[in-house]
């Protein structure tokens, strides 16, 4: 399958600032409280989520962030993330209001923050890495690797269902992502509809991170 193109997915968003009805949506409320409830920390310094779309999750992520780059492959989806963000903490103090987000356009990987030397105590790669052609997905452990801070959680959510745009299974994707050195297994949620795995570089567990073992 030839990977999507980014006019597939401008043209998909010049039609609808939400194109997968994620905003409003049962399912993707469910998944995104699933997301949150899963990560194995109250808070991250820094987190990176480069496939944002029009920022649903973005907005969930910075309740719990100090600073989040969030970006896409789309320039229209992100002006659609930078708008709602803009929105949401101008109209409620209380989601986003203590967190600094910066949108940009991001392809994965020749668009992979490496140049800024930064590491990530948090990334996240939601309903992303399926629409990868080989290459690209073959380096992706490696860019999440080399970006990682040595307390990082990896965070990896995807549709299991097939479409038209899928190059990959998110069985593989999700074995890829298992196969990075250093990383120790959290947790893993499945349904019918979705996988949602967590990895850490800190082999302790919730319970022993807190003191209570």
């Amino acid at each position: 399958m030839r990977p999507a193109s980014r006019d597939y997915f401008d043209a998909l968003y010049d039609k609808s600032g939400d194109p997968w009805r994620i905003a409003g949506n049962w399912y993707e409320e469910r998944k995104r409280s699933l997301v949150a409830a899963i990560l194995p920390r109250r808070r991250f310094r820094e987190a990176l989520e480069p496939g944002c779309g029009g920022g649903e999750l973005t907005l969930e992520l910075g309740r719990r962030c100090d600073r989040i780059l969030a970006g896409d492959f789309s320039p229209a989806a992100v002006d659609i993330a930078r708008k709602r963000w803009q929105q949401e903490t101008l109209s409620t103090r209380s989601r986003g209001s203590d967190c600094v987000a910066r949108f940009a356009c991001m392809a994965v990987p020749e668009q992979w923050p490496v140049h800024l030397g930064a590491l990530f105590d948090l990334i996240v790669i939601s309903e992303l890495a399926y629409y990868l052609d080989e290459a690209s997905f073959q380096g992706l452990p490696g860019l999440v690797s080399g970006s990682l801070a040595p307390d990082g959680v990896l965070l990896a959510c995807h549709w299991k269902r097939d479409f038209d745009e899928r190059t990959q299974t998110t069985e593989a994707v999700h074995a890829g992502l298992h196969g990075i050195a250093d990383l120790h297994h959290c947790a893993r949620y499945e349904d019918a509809d979705f996988v949602l795995e967590v990895w850490s570089r800190q082999a302790q567990s919730v319970a022993e991170l807190e003191g209570l073992t």
